[in-house]
């Protein structure tokens, strides 16, 4: 007796199921992500846009923050030193160096007033860890003097400010996680 075994074939959705996964893991969701010390251009992730701040200890009112849209940065010090370190700005670039860090660089709308403010047009912001309620966010500063390291222009900016001199501007450990208030 003879038994007949149908023709071994994939079921269609399995084989579509595969397909789309292959053709998506090739896919960047925060735009193209630079390799090295290049600065690639990308786009801002979503999940950076919203309002972050630190809140110290049980106060619960926030020691500095910033507020990201699609399209602009503001950044408010609540800090007992906080003699206009406030600043507002449109963001002109955005590189991200890896699906949860990168550098954000914006145009001042409404630049810092504080003495260490050296009248240029633009600043970068780096950020990394990002998760869906928590990052770490720090403006590029010129240590140890404390003073702003902005640029006249976005190419000095994108040229100045990338993976590899981060070190230079940014303090990690110092830099306290912001939690997402919105």
């Amino acid at each position: 007796m003879r038994r007949k075994f149908p023709a071994a074939r994939p079921p269609l959705p399995a084989f579509f199921v595969l397909t789309v996964i292959l053709l998506l893991s090739g896919c960047d969701l925060y735009g193209k992500v630079g390799g090295g010390d290049a600065n690639i251009e990308g786009a801002l992730p979503y999940l950076l846009q919203g309002e972050w701040a630190f809140i110290p200890g049980t106060s619960g009112a926030p020691a500095d923050g910033y507020i990201i849209t699609g399209s602009a940065i503001e950044y408010v010090y609540h800090g007992k030193s906080s003699a206009g370190m406030d600043f507002k700005g449109d963001i002109v670039f955005v590189s991200n160096y890896s699906s949860d860090s990168g550098l954000i660089i914006i145009k001042y709308t409404v630049p810092p007033a504080y003495s260490g403010y050296n009248g240029n047009s633009f600043c970068a912001t780096y950020y990394r860890g990002l998760r869906s309620n928590s990052v770490q966010l720090a403006n590029a500063t010129t240590f140890p003097a404390y003073t702003c390291s902005d640029t006249a222009t976005l190419e000095e900016a994108k040229a100045k400010f990338t993976r590899m001199t981060m070190g230079s501007y940014v303090s990690w450990t110092v830099t306290q996680p912001q939690t997402r208030i919105r």
